[in-house]
């Protein structure tokens, strides 16, 4: 049992805890002397799509998204100008790693600009510098705050109810939307 195994099984461990852990993971089991470094703060999504621990994942999970094209037609009338969201993820934890790509196909499936689209990172304690985490009161990543005319409208927090295309209408048609930690 050599160290190599040892990391593997450890990651694996990690994967199964989600994103509710306080663990960092270890992104690079062959190259152990790369530092990993999170995107903590607002950034851009260039800096996401390079990041050379996350730029593979991201660009897997956007290229195998399939997008629902009939609920896409149906956003599509309700993103007026006045919309604008903010995605506060962790780039340590697998829910953000998989829902931040996918909701960007679907944002540019829909030619959402993207000046309207914010990206804050936390640390894998849920945090920032600049206490992002307390003034969006965030309890879990990736957490997407839909905005109408800077008001919040709702949003999706870590996991989706149906799918991302489904939660989106729903929020942004006025249906009454929960997100899976309504009430909490």
């Amino acid at each position: 049992f050599n160290m190599k195994n040892l990391i593997k099984l450890t990651l694996l461990f990690i994967l199964f805890i989600g994103c509710n852990s306080k663990i960092q993971k270890e992104a690079n089991v062959d190259n152990e002397d790369i530092e990993y470094v999170d995107l903590i703060g607002k950034f851009k999504r260039v800096e996401l799509e390079k990041h050379p621990f996350i730029k593979d994942s991201f660009n897997l999970n956007y290229t195998d998204y399939k997008v629902d094209q009939e609920v896409l037609k149906k956003i599509k009338p309700l993103l007026k100008r006045d919309i604008s969201i903010k995605v506060i993820m962790g780039t340590w934890c697998e829910d953000s790693r998989l829902l931040v790509p996918q909701f960007f196909k679907v944002m540019d499936k829909l030619r959402f600009n993207k000046r309207k689209i914010e990206l804050i990172g936390l640390d894998n304690e849920k945090k920032s510098p600049d206490n992002y985490h307390e003034i969006y009161e965030i309890i879990n990543v990736p957490t997407f705050i839909f905005y109408r005319k800077e008001k919040e409208i709702n949003r999706i927090v870590e996991i989706t109810i149906e799918t991302l295309e489904k939660d989106i209408f729903s929020i942004l048609s006025d249906s009454g939307y929960e997100n899976a930690y309504y009430g909490f």
